[in-house]
């Protein structure tokens, strides 16, 4: 993904409301959009450097997005989970994902089969759901960073698909430097925990990749491990 203009910069003065966040921007104070509906533990420190996009749209209330921020601890993390399905998106398309390189025909917002709501991602008899990991504690990547029954959900409707023999995947998309390894928060999120689990005994598959990220370009960077929390 790359950005063009380059995303600005600016100084995090608070994030609030879920979908709001101030940032100083010279001598001036913006109020952007934040999209991003979770916690966002560790990313939204008041002084913490971020990045932001600005649209051309008139209709827009809010004409900026906050995009990326560096931590504290000096780590790069996408903070708009609206990202996430177009990084996926664009790795799919370009086969740099080894697991599905064989398949291209890639549609979004893909019918769950038998149910009612949507994947993220289908192709044949592949369907792949994408979460966003952006939560870094003592060291681990972990998901979710809050409770979560649509994502509860979702792994419970890719456990029925492994189940009718369709091939069946769990996507983390990583874009944050500071993640190597991955895992489940079971203490945020039990009911997600025993999902997945049960999930993956089932035959669902579980990716984990890492995206580098800067103020003009978004690369994919590698896959990271996965492992169950014990």
């Amino acid at each position: 993904m790359r950005f063009d203009p380059a995303l600005r910069e600016g100084i995090l003065l608070r994030r609030y409301k879920r979908f709001l966040a101030d940032v100083k921007v010279g001598k001036h104070v913006l109020t952007m959009h934040c999209a991003n509906t979770g916690a966002m533990h560790g990313c939204a420190e008041e002084g913490s450097r971020v990045w932001y996009s600005t649209s051309k749209n008139p209709n827009r209330k809010l004409s900026s997005s906050l995009e990326f921020v560096q931590t504290l601890q000096g780590y790069e993390v996408c903070v708009n989970t609206a990202r996430a399905n177009q990084l996926v998106h664009e790795a799919l398309l370009s086969k740099q994902i080894r697991q599905v390189a064989n398949h291209s025909d890639w549609s979004r917002e893909v019918s769950i089969p038998g149910e009612r709501g949507r994947f993220d991602f289908g192709s044949d008899n592949v369907m792949l759901e994408v979460k966003m990991v952006s939560w870094l504690r003592k060291g681990i990547g972990v998901f979710p960073d809050a409770e979560s029954v649509r994502a509860t959900r979702h792994v419970q409707a890719l456990e029925q698909c492994a189940k009718r023999g369709l091939r069946a995947i769990l996507f983390f998309c990583v874009p944050h430097s500071g993640i190597d390894y991955l895992t489940i928060a079971k203490d945020i999120d039990p009911s997600y925990e025993v999902a997945v689990r049960e999930a993956m005994s089932s035959g669902v598959e579980v990716l984990a990749f890492r995206w580098n990220i800067s103020p003009r370009d978004w690369k994919l960077d590698s896959e990271i491990p996965f492992q169950l929390p014990n």
